[in-house]
């Protein structure tokens, strides 16, 4: 078992049934059942290129969280990840020693602009860069496709039917992977395994679906991730915009917050014990296997029942008391609880929700595969740029 589901109703709910047979022919989907796409990584100038000593990945969005989530599992510690044009963040990336470091692009329309700037800035203050640059992108004339030809950089093909936010299973996320050593094939097989029987008895996606529309027919639209572990606060992120950026259109969706276990009880708990009633709840919960034990100390009197107590003793009891609370207030709330964050059960939960969300998106009658209101900002941004660049001459 990757994980375990469990959900509470603190009332009778009608049983929700999503036809998924349209869905499950989508390319996000159905790419787990191949190892095609990925052999191009096979060629002798991709491996030297990961045997670099440190690695930064330029992306945002969906061309970035799920690496980032891998990474964290992984606990990879020599991969930067750069999403943002912060001046701050980019100074400090260009006064390290970048000398034996690979840098992976990853931008589905080849236009995305940190992505761009980002790469733009490194080309303009470091030489040698031609077996040192990966870059994914559809295949179609492009920005970032010009560049990548005019510095014989290595170029990969993003899945032109895959949108970023679900691409994790493509190359976008299978890179990441093999940066971190974790096999593709680990991470896509247990994928296949949640696709196969989306509704079997362990991970139950109709059950998931179900508790998200069950909560909103109950007008808690608000869906928090309580999240109980370090390693998996990517995530949360990850999910947030899976969640977001497909349910959120014709004034309807599902706002997705997310909330770290236990740093949020201290912050956020407050609210949504004794605050409005809209929102939803689920957690997740890491088995760690890792044995710090509070030992060899003076314990004082009020904390005695923390002797030769494990760190993940303290952290479950949190975890379970927070759900139990919210229960016994009468909340919707489910659980996940992974015996050993993994590549099999990333791979698991990556399917399981991406199957979730499309399948709410469905009975929500949205496409949960566009984003057309982001346009708009995109456009007043660079109309804003085009001005700045000429009053500047």
């Amino acid at each position: 078992m990757l994980f375990n589901q469990s959900i509470f109703y603190p009332k009778r709910v009608q049983k929700k049934f999503i036809d998924f047979s349209d869905l499950l022919s989508k390319d996000c989907f159905s790419i787990v059942k191949s190892d095609t796409d990925l052999r191009v990584l096979n060629n002798s100038r991709f491996r030297n290129w990961l045997q670099l000593d440190n690695f930064v990945v330029l992306g945002t969005g969906g061309s970035s969280l799920g690496g980032q989530t891998i990474c964290a599992a992984a606990k990879k510690k020599n991969v930067q990840f750069i999403s943002n044009i912060d001046s701050d963040t980019l100074h400090d990336l260009m006064s390290q020693d970048l000398s034996k470091t690979g840098f992976l692009c990853i931008s589905k329309s080849g236009e995305t602009l940190e992505t761009i700037y980002s790469l733009l800035l490194i080309m303009s203050r470091l030489d040698n860069l031609k077996d040192r640059v990966v870059i994914v992108t559809e295949n179609k004339e492009s920005s970032l496709r010009k560049i990548a030809i005019e510095n014989e950089f290595m170029c990969f093909e993003h899945p032109m039917t895959i949108g970023g936010r679900y691409s994790v299973f493509s190359l976008v996320g299978m890179i990441p992977a093999m940066i971190c050593g974790w096999e593709p094939k680990h991470i896509r097989t247990a994928g296949n395994r949640v696709l196969e029987d989306f509704a079997n008895a362990i991970y139950r996606v109709q059950e998931g679906c179900g508790f998200v529309l069950n909560s909103m027919d109950d007008n808690k639209s608000t869906h928090v991730s309580f999240v109980y572990s370090d390693k998996m606060q990517y995530f949360g992120k990850w999910l947030t915009q899976l969640y977001a950026e497909s349910s959120g259109k014709n004034g309807k969706g599902v706002t997705p917050i997310v909330a770290q276990g236990s740093v949020d009880q201290h912050s956020q708990l407050q609210l949504y014990m004794d605050g409005q009633t809209d929102k939803c709840y689920t957690f997740f919960f890491e088995e760690q296997k890792s044995d710090t034990v509070l030992s060899n100390i003076k314990l004082p009197e009020n904390f005695a029942y923390l002797r030769d107590m494990k760190a993940n003793t303290v952290l479950k009891s949190q975890y379970l008391a927070t759900s139990t609370a919210l229960k016994e207030n009468n909340n919707f709330v489910r659980t996940f609880e992974i015996p050993e964050l993994n590549a099999e059960a990333l791979g698991a939960l990556f399917m399981h929700f991406m199957l979730e969300v499309a399948g709410v998106c469905k009975m929500l009658d949205v496409n949960p595969f566009n984003q057309p209101a982001v346009e708009k900002g995109k456009i007043i941004t660079k109309k804003l740029l085009n001005e700045e660049n000429s009053n500047a001459l």
